[in-house]
Parts: structure tokens; C-alpha cells; sequence
């Protein structure tokens, strides 16, 4: 099972490298999207913030044995 730091970790990198990809096609449309992504997450992305309030949930799923029947 993937931990939550893993999910975190992944979803900082795609959106760092989504941008990159957006900037790199130098069309006016995609660096808006650039520019969304980047607003989407800008505190991730803010090096001066050096800790983060995450909340997660629990997953419950067909999986989960946890559920009333």
C-alpha cells in the first residue's frame, strides 16, 4: 500500500514537472495552464513554508472488511 508521504511526494513531483511541460511548448494557452497548476499549488511549492496542515482520510473501499455488511 502506498503511504501518505509516497501520494505527497508524487503528486508534488507531477505538478513541478507538469509546469515544466506546459512552459516548454512556449504556447500562450499552455502557460495559463502552467499558471494554474502553479496556483493550484503554491503552497506546496512556496520553499519559505516549511510544514503543512494535510488531513487525510481513511479509504474505504470494497476492500475495507471494516464496514457494516
Amino acid at each position: 500500500m502506498v503511504t501518505l508521504i509516497e501520494t505527497l511526494r508524487l503528486t508534488h513531483d507531477w505538478a513541478i514537472d507538469r509546469i515544466h511541460t506546459l512552459c516548454d511548448k512556449n504556447e500562450e494557452h499552455e502557460y495559463q495552464n502552467a499558471y494554474s497548476i502553479q496556483k493550484e499549488f503554491s503552497e506546496w511549492l512556496d520553499i519559505k513554508i516549511e510544514d503543512h496542515d494535510i488531513f487525510s482520510l481513511e479509504y474505504i473501499g470494497e476492500e475495507d472488511d471494516t464496514r457494516p455488511s
